[in-house]
Order: C-alpha cells, then sequence, then structure tokens
C-alpha cells in the first residue's frame, strides 16, 4: 500500500471535480487528471500547492475560489482547462491525491526548462 506524503520533488497525480457547492461536484461531467511535480517553483511553494503538503494518497482537499484567482494560486503549474461555464465565477475544487511518486531525474528537468521559458508568466506550453 502507497503511504508516501507529499514533498518537493514528488511526482504527485490528482483527481480534480469542480462544482458549484463543497458537496456538488456538477461542473465537470467525470474527474479529470492532473500530474505535476512539487515544489519547483523559484518563489518557493504555490498556495495550491501548500494545501497539499504532508498529504499522503487517498487524502482529499477542497478549495473554493473564483476563476481570477487560478493565476495566483497555481502560478507556474500549467493547470489543465476545467472548461467551466462562463457564469462559474466562483467554484469549489475537490482534489484527490491518487498517487505520490519518486520523479524521474528527467521528469524534473523536463519541469524545469519548462517553467524557466515562463519566465515572469505562465503561458501555458
Amino acid at each position: 500500500m502507497e503511504t508516501e506524503k507529499i514533498e518537493v520533488l514528488k511526482k504527485i497525480i490528482l483527481s480534480v471535480e469542480a462544482g458549484t457547492a463543497p458537496d456538488s461536484m456538477d461542473l465537470t461531467p467525470q474527474p479529470s487528471q492532473f500530474e505535476f511535480i512539487y515544489g519547483l517553483g523559484t518563489s518557493g511553494l504555490t498556495p495550491f500547492e501548500i494545501q497539499l503538503a504532508d498529504k499522503t494518497v487517498g487524502q482529499e482537499v477542497q478549495l473554493h475560489m473564483s476563476r481570477d484567482d487560478i493565476p495566483q494560486v497555481f502560478q507556474h503549474l500549467v493547470f489543465f482547462p476545467l472548461n467551466l461555464p462562463e457564469h462559474a465565477d466562483s467554484f469549489y475544487l475537490k482534489l484527490k491525491i491518487k498517487s505520490v511518486l519518486q520523479a524521474d531525474q528527467r521528469e524534473v528537468i523536463k519541469a524545469l526548462a519548462e517553467i524557466a521559458n515562463c519566465e515572469d508568466h505562465c503561458c501555458g506550453h
């Protein structure tokens, strides 16, 4: 059984859903998967990563946020499009930790290169 906790340089795989209320994930038809290397930002952990610190596989985190918060909360992480409806200015994200793995060196180097290409903004490459 996998009991690794989230920490710097781990590859994290999350299940992500969005909804209009904490108990209603009605903005996404099904959970999406999001994968990233934890803790690579040049300014330290993002607000998103701080919410995940020390969590383990199977744990859930819920965030309430507005559409305008997305760049500040996720920063350099190229967050996949949620395809939220136009009217969804405020929403809840339910994140379930599916996997915490040791990141391969090549994955870390690739992620660092992508961050370096972003400079002061994340352009979504």
